[in-house]
């Protein structure tokens, strides 16, 4: 027998103790695993704490306590950040009050890196009250002027969001405002400067976000729960049926058998404003809901309901964590993982292997961790179905399209005949169903390449941001839409969205096209549409289904390569209200408001506008930059609108050879008229109008009607061309008669500086001045100035806004013009004389002074409502009856 080499007896070694080997090199595997496997993320969901607790916060100092505090921690506010009312004005005497509650708040990462999200609830929106909207944006600007690094109030302005948080490389927060979906009252909307205007534009981002991620772990975080076993989501138990008064205060047991039901089954079945069986709350979570299915584990979190609670029901999974300050009854429902009716707040912890886990704390005498669990890994997620499978690889080699093809706008409009042709029109179906040739677009190769930024429009109006290889912004804008987003709120619950939908075909594809050959001579800058077929091109990317096949409009989002400084009309207006060195340039606008009313486009609201910046050496002068041509040359010959046109909706009139009802042919843009054209006195009116006219020769509206695509310019062309030329000869009476409609009420408005406002007399008339007033009270900057005749004038308001403001009303000034003077926030001097009826708005403090008063009402008032009269939201005089309305579905048969 030969003796065993030293590495045969290693050998045979390892293999004896091959099962010993496996096992500590597993063991060891595993615990370096655990080792390497950290906290990548810690989020802190607390919801509902607006209100102190014998001068403290006990959650917030828990959180302190409990919770490591550092640059991986996110503090997430979950709305309801003050009780009852938001913040008050800062002149009220509850002020104090409530930024003590948000400072205490804020507190949890002073001195810490972690950092701070707060987003909006109910109570924020002054419990959903009409001046919710004024109450948000005084909350928001508090926080932001702390300007605090770690500190964000999230969505900004009032506006729905969504914003897009990341967390680390693996976690992203969308917030929304839900509050901003169910307020009843005013909120930022179709005229303002937010990214999303519309719940369908909320969703189509909400929804682009959320595909974008799909790799990575999803927070929908809102104010409102979509899951809820708590009172908003209609938990009423035996108890609240007799003794329902308990609700209000705890100790009131006064039985109240059969008659205590009514409240309990009304509230559980039909719900409050705040209730998720409420139709607009149920709608909002029907349709959010629908949109964040496409990501394989969402999770939803939210407060509103005073308790803790985590739901999982399927994939999707709910964390209530609405125990703040306040406690609310909980039931365990049957997707209940956890529910506890106490204070608290719940820790989201995400490791580097993507493993999830919940932890909710419980805050009494002592803070007990009551629950955790591991709510799921997202290391291997399922692919996405659906649209979002769609492929989303932009690498792929450029596929080889034509140059052009031969397409029609859309397959839906093809002409009609008989009694549909006689109540719905032909209107321009011809247009839309008749191939033009056009070019194919190529992503990557027109203008230089783009690169696709993101979403606007809604589910119906289609638009994709653009950037080229220079940083430049465009749009592009599918052709087919359904334009019923233009239609003002108080046609809502008529036929009027059903009308729009069907008359889709009254607007002219191509109309846009023809606007650049007028608006030039007329020295407007307009942005230069060139129209294209997208094919079905993987270069899209994420946005490849939503483009896909569409026929659209490419756009200069500047309009013009001078056009590099341009802002929004929102922006503009921010900053003709904080200098008074800012002005419009009021000739240009109304010249391009006659234009919009020679080419029958009704639709000029806020958003339609972009301003170009100039700086003139003394402030800024802004040049409007219409655009978003969508409803130019809009027309129906059907029975329908025409008889719909005169009483429900007679913004639609129509471009027809006239120019009928042009006061209400301007509604979409009742409150922008009456903030950019109030300088401009009746002689100027005339002397512009008649300057359009001369400019818009006869020539120049053939040379611009050719613009059209050489297939369509023979089916209408010619009656285009007639019909504008009419309108412009029509529009000397038409353009008048606008002007007296806006001249009876008109609205003056300083700014957060300081003015002099001088009201005198001028023949039959009533000057209004307004000088700037400098550090040494120098006036010599004339901001306003117009004459006013009480032939077409019934009453002048004017606003002094912010700081310390002068009104004085000449001795000898008189009139039957009524003056009503809010005087704003600041410190200001009334020095009224003269024979004018006038009313003064102003806190009744010390340091607002009445020097005269003549013919004066008195309206000081210690409420600082009384400074918040209404710049915007011109109302119509319209006469209502009792409307009947049909219907029919499924489920409840003929109603």
């Amino acid at each position: 027998m030969q003796p065993l080499k030293p590495g045969s007896i290693f050998i045979m070694a390892m293999k004896k103790n091959s099962g010993l080997y496996f096992f500590l090199f597993f063991c060891f595997q595993t615990s370096l695993t655990a080792q390497t496997d950290t906290i990548s993320q810690r989020i802190v969901l607390i919801g509902d704490a607006g209100e102190l607790t014998n001068g403290r916060h006990p959650v917030v100092e828990a959180i302190k306590q409990s919770i490591k505090l550092d640059k991986k921690t996110t503090v997430l506010y979950l709305g309801d950040n003050l009780y009852d009312t938001g913040l008050p004005d800062d002149q009220s005497a509850q002020y104090q009050a409530a930024k003590a509650v948000l400072d205490s708040q804020l507190s949890v990462v002073e001195n810490t890196p972690a950092r701070v999200i707060m987003i909006p609830g109910n109570h924020d929106w002054k419990n959903g009250g009409r001046d919710g909207y004024a109450a948000i944006i005084r909350e928001q600007v508090y926080v932001d002027l702390l300007n605090k690094p770690n500190v964000q109030f999230f969505p900004k302005d009032g506006c729905p969001g969504p914003v897009e948080i990341p967390l680390g490389d693996d976690v992203v927060v969308v917030i929304f405002d839900s509050q901003w979906w169910i307020h009843p009252y005013d909120k930022p909307g179709i005229e303002s400067d937010c990214d999303c205007k519309t719940p369908e534009e909320l969703l189509i981002q909400i929804e682009d976000i959320v595909t974008r991620n799909s790799k990575k772990l999803v927070l929908l975080a809102c104010h409102h729960p979509f899951k809820s076993y708590s009172v908003h989501g209609g938990n009423f138990k035996l108890k609240q049926h007799i003794f329902p008064l308990t609700d209000i205060k705890k100790t009131l047991y006064v039985p109240l058998p059969v008659i205590g039901s009514v409240y309990p089954i009304a509230r559980s079945v039909f719900g409050t404003p705040q209730d998720l069986s409420h139709p607009n709350y149920e709608n909002m979570i029907n349709q959010v809901t629908t949109v964040v299915k496409s990501h394989p584990h969402p999770v939803f979190v939210a407060g509103h309901d005073h308790g803790l609670q985590m739901i999982q029901d399927s994939n999707l999974n709910y964390i209530v964590s609405g125990g703040g300050c306040k406690i609310n009854r909980v039931s365990q429902g049957k997707n209940s993982l956890y529910a506890e009716s106490v204070r608290g707040f719940a820790v989201m912890e995400v490791s580097t292997n993507k493993n999830v886990t919940v932890s909710f704390y419980t805050v009494t005498d002592s803070v007990r961790n009551s629950f955790g669990t591991t709510l799921l890994n997202f290391s291997s997620l399922p692919e996405p179905t659906g649209d979002s499978a769609i492929q989303r690889d932009v690498n792929i080699p450029n596929i080889k399209y034509k140059d052009t093809i031969n397409i029609s706008a859309s397959e839906r409009h093809h002409p009609i005949k008989g009694f549909k042709e006689f109540m719905l029109g032909q209107n321009y179906r011809k247009e839309w169903s008749t191939p033009v040739n056009m070019k194919v677009f190529n992503i990557n190769k027109e203008k230089g390449g783009f690169t696709a930024t993101g979403l606007g429009g809604g589910k119906e109006t289609k638009t994709l941001r653009l950037k080229d290889k220079n940083g430049r912004e465009w749009i592009l804008r599918s052709v087919e839409k359904v334009p019923t987003a233009a239609l003002p709120v108080e046609f809502g619950g008529t036929i009027a969205p059903d009308l729009v939908r069907e008359f889709s075909s009254a607007s002219h594809p191509y109309a846009a096209l023809t606007v650049p050959a007028l608006a030039k001579p007329l020295d407007i800058i307009v942005p230069q549409p060139e129209l294209f077929f997208v094919p079905d091109d993987p270069a899209l990317g994420f946005y490849r289904p939503y483009f896909a096949s569409t026929i659209c409009m490419l756009e200069d989002r500047d309009a013009s390569l001078d056009a590099s400084d341009t802002r929004s009309t929102a922006k503009v207006f921010d900053k003709l209200i904080d200098e008074n060195d800012h002005r419009v340039d009021q000739l240009t606008v109304l010249r391009a408001r006659l234009l919009d009313m020679i080419i029958g486009d009704f639709d000029r609201h806020f958003d339609q506008w972009k301003w170009i910046t100039t700086d003139t050496g003394k402030g800024k002068l802004y040049f409007p930059m219409p655009r978003d041509r969508d409803q130019a040359f809009f027309y129906s010959d059907g029975q329908l609108l025409k008889r719909s046109s005169k009483k429900l909706l007679p913004f639609l009139v129509g471009f027809r050879h006239d120019i009928p009802q042009v006061n209400w042919f301007n509604y979409a843009a009742r409150d922008f008229d009456r903030l950019f054209l109030t300088d401009l006195d009746e002689e100027e009116w005339k002397k512009t109008i008649a300057q359009v006219q001369e400019k818009l020769t006869d020539s120049v509206i053939v040379a611009a009607v050719k613009k059209l695509p050489p297939e369509i310019y023979p089916i209408d062309g010619k009656t285009i061309t007639n019909k504008l030329m009419d309108r412009r000869n029509a529009l000397t009476e038409a353009g008048i008669t606008y002007y007296r409609f806006l001249s009876r009420e008109v609205n003056v408005v300083g700014s957060n500086q300081q003015e002099y406002f001088r009201v005198s007399n001028h023949g039959n008339g009533l000057q209004v001045r307004v000088y700037a007033k400098d550090r040494r009270n120098d006036t010599s900057f004339m901001m306003y100035n117009r004459i006013f005749e009480p032939a077409n004038t019934r009453e002048i308001r004017l606003y002094g806004l912010g700081n310390n403001d002068v009104f004085e009303i000449d001795e000898n000034a008189e009139s039957r013009i009524k003056l009503r003077i809010i005087g704003g926030k600041g410190e200001d001097t009334f020095n009224i004389k003269g024979k004018i009826k006038n009313l003064i708005y102003d806190m009744s403090t010390d340091s607002n002074y009445i020097q005269n008063m003549s013919n004066t009402r008195n309206r000081f008032s210690k409420d600082p409502p009384v400074n918040s009269y209404s710049i915007l939201g011109y109302k119509y005089n319209t006469s209502e009856f009792p409307r009947i309305q049909f219907g029919a579905n499924s489920d409840d048969g003929f109603i």
